[in-house]
């Protein structure tokens, strides 16, 4: 089984382990790494943590229990003096490293937490990603990169002072909750920018394939996509990425060139209803590339 199918069949069967998708990403650096074996190794900690935790601990005193075993006893912190490597975004890295991002360390939280009891989910918080704890005390919110506990009502002032600049945040919680999917996006996304910044572009290919497998029905990945396929010269991909990207956003008649058949919320010839006609900006720089790629290719052929 190759890996983008691995990963594909685990997004619909382990969508509830979000863990163990997190390590199949892993795979894009370290192919060969036994992801049953990293599991165990979760299943372990969790042990060794609940062993730690004090008995009866509830509300805001569980959680800060939590984040002081983490921290003081098992040494996981955020990789603050190498933020941008991209290991921090690999969860089989951090739990060898001990080192890493938010979202990841947030995904080790999860994982563990699950595995003694506690119920968290993850918060993408404007500039950070954090976890929502709530039991029958209350609900608290658990900054793993910095190793913090704070009330949701004193999420506002926290952001503001970490960022020193006024971040509100909505009283309800439930807008900046994340799911499997948008968790392992975030994740994907922040490779993907890691690796196009270090020009990376197979790489960052690599991880886009993996984009569009969690979530095929977002244009702008299959646009990108196709961008990355036309810098690396693959013209017959980047044309049919291009494709889908058009299709998607219900401009399939741009890519095919026949904006003469679609006129008053009426299409012809397999063209879709409700197509508009006069692209957008961001239609006319895709259409620029789309026409470079069709040169290139009448060229080569």
């Amino acid at each position: 089984m190759d890996l983008l199918t691995e990963f594909s069949t685990a997004l619909r069967t382990d969508s509830d382990r979000p863990e163990k998708l997190a390590l199949l990403v892993g795979k894009l650096t370290d192919p060969g790494i036994n992801v049953d074996n990293y599991i165990r190794r979760l299943d372990e900690l969790a042990d060794q943590v609940e062993q730690s935790m004090p008995v009866g601990a509830l509300g805001r005193a569980r959680a800060e229990a939590l984040i002081a075993v983490m921290h003081d006893k098992f040494d996981f912190f955020g990789n603050v003096e190498n933020y941008y490597e991209a290991s921090n975004s690999f969860l089989h890295r951090v739990l060898d490293t001990h080192l890493g991002l938010p979202i990841t360390l947030c995904l080790l939280y999860t994982a563990v937490g699950r595995r003694i009891g506690m119920n968290m989910r993850g918060l993408g918080l404007p500039g950070h990603f954090m976890l929502e704890y709530g039991d029958m005390n209350g609900v608290w919110i658990l900054d793993t990169f910095h190793g913090k506990v704070v009330a949701s009502e004193e999420l506002s002032y926290y952001l503001t002072q970490i960022f020193q600049q006024p971040i509100r945040i909505s009283v309800s919680l439930e807008q900046y909750r994340t799911d499997t999917n948008a968790w392992m996006l975030r994740i994907l996304n922040n490779l993907r920018s890691v690796y196009i910044s270090q020009h990376r572009l197979n790489d960052a290919l690599s991880v886009l394939n993996y984009m569009v497998v969690v979530e095929p029905e977002e244009a702008s990945l299959w646009r990108d996509r196709g961008m990355l396929h036309y810098s690396l010269e693959n013209m017959l991909s980047a044309e049919n990425d291009l494709r889908r990207y058009f299709l998607l956003r219900n401009r399939l008649h741009l890519f095919t060139g026949e904006t003469e058949l679609v006129f008053s919320g009426v299409a012809f010839e397999g063209l879709m209803p409700g197509a508009e006609q006069k692209p957008t900006q961001e239609d006319q720089r895709v259409l620029f590339v789309l026409r470079q790629i069709r040169d290139e290719i009448r060229r080569l052929n």
